[in-house]
């Protein structure tokens, strides 16, 4: 049997007659199904937009908007909302160019006058068919997700990483908002997985992972860029912003030892290297480079450090913890 949420169904025709025998027939020989009747096609349009899948049964010649058109608008939809809608013309028209043109973006096609049993029949036809749809959908989404996401910490990895800054960086060189790259390595781990073991290692990685998120904006993206480093990609914050973001995230990580399942506490600090896309630095790779100098920078100069690399045409200037400093030699 077929969810609930799949028995819905938006009915639209601009004739309030043919309307109403249409959603009464229908409650009649189906009570649990969810019908609802439109005379204007923007208001069933919007209907259907807030619903992860429904059934749509649209009449072809209609003012201002036909049939046709609101298929294609639903078509348009689908994927990148990741909704599933079966739409069903009914029209007078019976030559086969008709019913050619009609299934081009429709899934069915009913002529008048008809049965509303015949109706009923082509519609549970079509509630099985987003079954169908809707779970090929979520296992699609399922597989995606664990090719996506680091299996240890539930960060995205190194490949959604890449990715995702990709577009943003696109982004950034179209419309120059802020964007700033934060690369995070974790200190002295090998000398944790050398003392501890690497199963504390890996509870050392997950606990990481989950203080740095819960200092994050809702629109910052975290991943584990690999081993123990980190990648932080901060769209729409300035490189005195992305500073201060990872002083915050560096001090809270410091104030945090990881409660040991043995017992006793395990101090565990990180160092972060800050960079901000610039004329000169506009790509990912540039920005990515110029944040692994910093995060040098940061480790060479006594770890649980935050250092940041500002990219100039003359020179490179590194700050740390907010004070300028020379790189070293």
């Amino acid at each position: 049997m077929e969810p609930d949420e799949l028995k819905r169904v938006l009915i639209i025709d601009d004739d309030p007659l043919s309307l109403q025998i249409a959603v009464e027939s229908l409650h009649h020989m189906e009570p649990s199904w969810d019908i609802q009747g439109f005379e204007e096609p923007h208001a069933a349009l919007e209907a259907a937009w807030d619903l992860r899948q429904c059934v749509v049964i649209t009449d072809w010649i209609m003012p201002g908007m036909d049939g046709l058109e609101i298929s294609q608008r639903l078509r348009e939809r689908e994927e990148p909302a990741g909704h599933v809608y079966h739409v069903i013309v009914v029209t007078a028209r019976s030559a086969i160019e008709d019913m050619e043109k009609g299934l081009e973006s429709a899934n069915d096609f009913v002529v008048k006058p008809y049965d509303p049993r015949e109706l009923r029949a082509r519609i549970r036809a079509g509630i099985r068919q987003m079954g169908r749809q809707s779970r090929l959908i979520a296992d699609n989404a399922t597989l995606t997700a664990r090719a996506e996401t680091d299996p240890l910490t539930g960060l995205r990895n190194r490949r959604a990483a890449l990715d995702l800054a990709l577009k943003e960086f696109d982004r950034y060189r179209r419309r120059r908002h802020p964007v700033s790259a934060v690369m995070i390595d974790i200190d002295n781990f090998k000398l944790v997985n050398d003392t501890h073991g690497h199963a504390t290692g890996d509870l050392v990685l997950q606990e990481v992972a989950r203080n740095l998120s819960a200092g994050l904006r809702p629109y910052d993206t975290l991943s584990r860029w690999g081993g123990e480093e980190f990648l932080l990609l901060s769209p729409h914050c300035s490189f005195s912003d992305a500073l201060g973001l990872a002083e915050r995230l560096r001090k809270h990580l410091a104030q945090s030892p990881l409660q040991l399942p043995e017992g006793g506490t395990l101090p565990v600090t990180a160092s972060f290297g800050v960079a901000s896309a610039s004329i000169v630095a506009d790509t990912l790779d540039a920005v990515a480079k110029s944040a692994d100098r910093a995060l040098y920078l940061a480790k060479n100069r006594g770890r649980n450090l935050v250092a940041g690399a500002i990219d100039v045409p003359e020179s490179q200037t590194f700050v740390t913890s907010g004070t300028p400093l020379e790189p070293p030699n």
